[in-house]
């Protein structure tokens, strides 16, 4: 008895192979290996019989050798600056749902804002073979650049408009959307307007909005130094409680501050309900990104919005044609979504305007 239990207990399951999985869905190995490899030439009822039998099995291809011998992959990898920021996952999920329906799947890497680390990531997921690559935000390092431009894959640059595209690009003007935040509160009578954002070492969209601001000021011929720039991420409520608390130590008068994101705005508008200061009465506020909760915010938040699912959309579209090898017009190779600015009610016209 016991050496019987002892013989079940050590007995090792069966693998389960791609012929199982063909019986189970009523097709040949064949079918099951074309679907595996090649799922946008398989009819999607085909496609769903051998999906069924997979999970019901618990099936698990060699991918990896079926890539090799193929040269072919599914994988489509998106390098993210940070993984925090909810307008990354708008665009994420549109674009994964419809790569989804045409076969392929997305694999996430983050690189914290860092070249460095995002040239790691590049040369891992360059080594996986995949069929495209996404960058969110622009690539940083010459070195991440030559070897996207030495792969021979599609490269979609996204959320960003490079003056250098590597390959194709979706996004935005981040310039234009500072030019555009820091003209408002001009345009209101602020002419003491401070900047509130982290070090943007990393973050070349931030970066571009820091540079837009100083830029309207000084064609305005008003000071830009009001800027306090401390460590951590866009993400970060901190920086903008503690960043103006920074701000009103160094130049008490300012009437206005345009932040990074709008988690830093809502960082200031936090600590400026704790220190008593009306906004926008004394302080007007302005953040970027059009977040879920800012227009929730009491008061709610003056911000900047764009089409993150519209951004997804675009991408898929135009790695399925690169993919595929049809041509891809200019159009389509370089998209810009454009933006728009949301007047809420942390801004309004100054009182000495």
């Amino acid at each position: 008895m016991s050496n019987h239990k002892q013989s079940q207990a050590t007995k090792q399951p069966t693998k389960v192979t791609i012929n199982d999985v063909a019986r189970a869905a009523g097709i040949s190995s064949m079918t099951v290996s074309r679907t595996l490899r090649d799922p946008e030439k398989v009819a999607p009822a085909t496609r769903e019989k051998v999906r069924i039998a997979i999970e019901e099995l618990n099936y698990i291809p060699d991918l990896a050798a079926g890539t090799l011998s193929s040269r072919k992959s599914t994988m489509i990898a998106v390098v993210l600056p940070s993984l925090f920021f909810e307008g990354h996952s708008h665009t994420i999920n549109v674009m994964s749902r419809r790569l989804r329906d045409a076969g392929f799947h997305v694999l996430l890497g983050d690189n914290d804002y860092t070249g460095k680390e995002e040239q790691e990531l590049i040369r891992i997921i360059l080594g996986r073979r995949p069929a495209a690559v996404v960058v969110v935000n622009s690539v940083h390092s010459p070195e991440g650049r030559d070897m996207l431009g030495r792969s021979g894959v599609p490269v979609v640059e996204a959320w960003h408009l490079p003056d250098v595209p590597l390959d194709c690009v979706v996004g935005f003007s981040h310039y234009e959307v500072g030019l555009a935040l820091t003209r408002l509160l001009l345009d209101q009578g602020h002419e003491r307007i401070g900047f509130i954002g982290c070090r943007l070492d990393g973050d070349l969209r931030g970066r571009d909005r820091h540079d837009a601001f100083q830029q309207a000021m000084e064609e305005h011929g008003l000071s830009s130094e009001r800027v306090v720039l401390l460590d951590g991420t866009a993400a970060d409520i901190h920086i903008g409680r503690d960043g103006i608390v920074a701000l009103r130590e160094r130049f008490p008068d300012t009437s206005a501050v345009l932040c990074l994101s709008d988690r830093i705005a809502m960082g200031v508008l936090m600590e400026c309900r704790r220190r008593g200061i009306a906004v926008p009465e004394e302080l007007a506020v302005v953040g970027h990104g059009n977040f879920d909760f800012g227009e929730y915010l009491e008061p709610s938040l003056t911000t900047s919005s764009f089409d993150a699912e519209a951004i997804g959309e675009a991408i898929a579209m135009v790695l399925l044609k690169r993919i595929n090898g049809e041509t891809v017009g200019k159009d389509e190779a370089f998209v810009d979504v454009g933006f728009t600015i949301i007047e809420r009610d942390s801004t309004r016209q100054a009182d000495d305007a």
